[in-house]
Parts: C-alpha cells; structure tokens; sequence
C-alpha cells in the first residue's frame, strides 16, 4: 500500500452538514475500495487565490491516507463526477523521505506532535579558556 494525501476544495454554498457528509462520502470511498485513513484534518472555508465555477471562498479538507494506486483512479472519477467539489489534488509520497514527512503530517493532523530527535550538545572549549589552563 502506498500513502496519499487527498486535499479538496467543497463548494461554499454547502451546509456544515453537506460538507461532513460530502467528507464521509470520500472516506468511504477509500475504506470501500481497501483503503486505511490515517488522518483527516478539516482547513476550513478559505478565500481562493483566484475565482473557480464564480466561487470565490471554498470550504477545504485533507485526508491522509494508504492504499493500493489502482483505488487512486476510482477515487479521483468520484470527484470530478462531483458538482460539490471545486478542485482536488492527489499526492503520493514514494521514498522514504517523504513518508517520513507524510507520517509527521498524520500525526500533527491527528493531534499529536511530531517526534523530533533531540540532539545532546557537548561544551566546546573557547581558545580563552585553553590559555588560561597554560
């Protein structure tokens, strides 16, 4: 299985009720099809940078997800059949790089904060204390 992101922009005539139902649609699209979400983080209405369909806010969610490629095609027919989806995008994250950067995004999307590996720091000596100990 390999690990998306699905980011998608809702009409903003939408209720908060169509929107979460609009959400559960696409989630279930993915589980129907075998897919596991991982995360979802909800953006919120936003101003779009240029106008789409004569909208010019938009209501905007993310969903992190695995998968197998083929479930990618299904999903992406269902959204553009979709009169209340204004635009989407579908990223794949391959090396593991950027699965490592996409499991950080999960975890801040799921509340969690990101494991950071701390470094511990050793004093270095300055050249004054060196020709003091002389």
């Amino acid at each position: 299985m390999r690990h998306y992101e699905q980011v998608f922009i809702l009409k903003p005539t939408l209720t908060p009720e169509e929107n979460s139902a609009k959400v559960e649609n696409i989630k279930e699209a993915i589980e129907k099809n075998g897919g596991e979400i991982l995360a979802y983080k909800e953006l919120g209405m936003r101003e779009l940078a240029y106008e789409i369909d004569k909208n010019k806010r938009g209501f905007y969610g993310v969903v992190y997800f695995k998968t197998n490629p083929s479930v990618i095609k299904e999903l992406e027919r269902l959204l553009k059949l979709s009169e209340d989806v204004l635009k989407y995008l579908t990223i794949k994250y391959d090396s593991k790089k950027e699965v490592s950067a996409f499991n950080g995004m999960v975890d801040t999307a799921n509340g969690k904060k990101p494991e950071v590996e701390e470094k511990e720091e050793t004093p270095e000596e300055t050249p004054s204390e060196e020709k003091q100990g002389e």
